[in-house]
């Protein structure tokens, strides 16, 4: 007998049993690998080959997701029906979660790899200095964290030590070398990597690439 390969690739339901197992918080669920954890952020790294599928999980602190991927997939609510989205690369949202926790799963309906990241908000940084904007352009601004797009023409900008936690995700380039002014020591961070930068650095970014730039930069609040 054949097999619409299309169907079945658009129909997760079809490919899988009607449950995973029991639902865990999402920094327990198999594919949410946590790569960073402190006072204030936990960050889980999550890459999905085609075909993949989440165990269900359970979102219930702030979450702020970025999407390193333009990649097809499908997601249900528990005793929800499947619901097909599309992730576009570079795109980033904040989720509040709390008292609106979701119990949801996610499968990877395209023909290529998946990649988020989901950093959960854990405790606000208590700054003794006045919260002030830096100087590039805005894409997120809330009680919990602001956060910016940053391309090559952006890195001439100094960030003094007045702010706070900072994560740098490179969603898009070669490499983007960051230097602690008063250390003078370097780190390279690479595509589709992360950084987290103390609070009370002073600090820059820098590049030798011609390619395109797409850094994301969070600080908490």
């Amino acid at each position: 007998m054949k097999i619409n390969f299309l169907f079945l690739l658009f129909c997760p339901s079809v490919l899988l049993p009607c449950t995973l197992g029991a639902q865990v918080q999402v920094s327990k669920e198999p594919f949410h690998k946590k790569v960073l954890e402190n006072n204030y952020i936990r960050l889980l790294d999550v890459w999905l080959k085609p075909g993949d599928t989440t165990h269900f999980h359970v979102h219930s602190l702030p979450s702020v997701f970025l999407q390193f991927t333009t990649t097809h997939v499908s997601t249900q609510e528990k005793g929800k029906a499947w619901i097909k989205d599309q992730n576009t690369e570079g795109k980033l949202s904040f989720k509040p979660f709390g008292k609106d926790s979701i119990i949801h799963r996610v499968t990877n309906c395209d023909t290529k790899p998946f990649h988020v990241t989901d950093m959960e908000l854990l405790s606000p940084y208590e700054s003794k200095f006045p919260m002030h904007q830096l100087p590039f352009p805005v894409i997120l601004d809330n009680d919990r964290v602001i956060a910016y797009r940053l391309d090559g023409s952006s890195f001439n900008e100094l960030v003094n030590s007045t702010h706070g936690p900072m994560l740098a995700e490179l969603v898009k380039g070669h490499e983007v070398v960051y230097t602690d002014i008063v250390s003078k020591k370097s780190i390279t961070l690479k595509e589709g990597k992360c950084l987290y930068i103390p609070p009370g650095n002073t600090f820059q970014f820098s590049t030798v690439e011609e390619d395109a730039i797409n850094l994301v930069l969070i600080e908490i609040k």
